[in-house]
């Protein structure tokens, strides 16, 4: 009788030997039919760098592209056990030619690859922006507001709290005199109150002593697409296109008129965008 459930036991490990095989085997293809299908699909996933447009003193920013990771995107779709588009890890291919590098350009546009835009207020110490921001937050749009040190002076807890809803602040120093020390103290102020990493000086033409003083204190300089003095519907109708940025005087108009031009904006398919987020390679 021993020997008999000795028999059974010897039998019994050998049919358990045989199913682990062949579950090993049935869970080893699987994985190799698995990893071959990401391998085989990832391409189709891929998107490569935008290399920034330089051109004289000039720069379009590039896009960073990606592509898919197939080991890390193979480790998260092993846990489900089948191909799912939305469990693919990415690697982000990087421009080789950095805005970072070329702070001795002049910015003129976000990359046009994407439909995005940006707006641009220019304001002085008395500029009341209440119903912009109002307006803008209404639809969840992110600006960016170029002040002078008056203004800071004058309204700083409001820019801090621009600042930390998402808002851009560029900087006109002292009344656009970028040689003037307040432009040292705003940068310190405006890039340690929140998350804003950078900061922006602007100019409506090439001007040497602006972004030399600019490039030294680590900032990127802004020549707009366009400028808009005046009627700002009516030219934003005539001049939208893909990756303008596009400067505003804060004025009767544009308060009566900037819910119409955000919807307008909107109704063709773009995206607005402030500069931090906007020109992000």
């Amino acid at each position: 009788m021993k020997k008999f459930f000795q028999s059974i036991g010897i039998i019994t490990l050998m049919i358990g030997s045989f199913m682990l095989t062949g579950q090993v085997e049935t869970t080893s293809k699987l994985s190799d039919q698995l990893l071959n299908e990401i391998k085989s699909k990832k391409d189709g996933y891929k998107e490569n760098a935008i290399e920034p447009l330089i051109k004289d003193n000039t720069i379009i920013p590039g896009v960073n592209g990606r592509e898919v990771d197939t080991q890390k995107s193979y480790e998260e779709m092993s846990k489900i056990g089948y191909f799912d588009d939305k469990f693919l890890v990415y690697k982000t291919l990087r421009v080789e030619e950095t805005l970072d590098k070329n702070k001795d350009k002049y910015i003129i546009s976000l990359n046009n690859s994407k439909m995005e835009i940006s707006l641009l207020f220019k304001l002085d110490k008395n500029d009341d922006i209440t119903s912009i921001v109002k307006k803008l937050s209404e639809k969840n749009i992110k600006g960016t507001f170029f002040i002078d040190s008056n203004y800071l002076e004058k309204h700083h807890n409001q820019v801090i709290e621009l600042i930390k809803n998402g808002h851009t602040i560029g900087n006109l120093s002292n009344s656009e005199n970028y040689q003037d020390s307040d432009f040292v103290w705003m940068k310190t102020i405006i890039t340690n109150i929140g998350p804003q990493k950078y900061n922006y000086c602007y100019t409506e033409k090439e001007n040497k002593e602006i972004i030399k003083n600019c490039k030294l204190q680590d900032s990127y300089t802004i020549i707009p697409t366009i400028v808009i003095k005046k009627s700002p519907l009516i030219n934003i109708k005539k001049n939208l296109k893909p990756g303008f940025i596009i400067s505003l005087e804060v004025d009767k108009n544009t308060d009566k008129e900037i819910e119409t031009i955000l919807n307008y904006i909107i109704s063709k398919g773009y995206n607005i965008k402030a500069l931090e987020d906007g020109l992000k390679e």
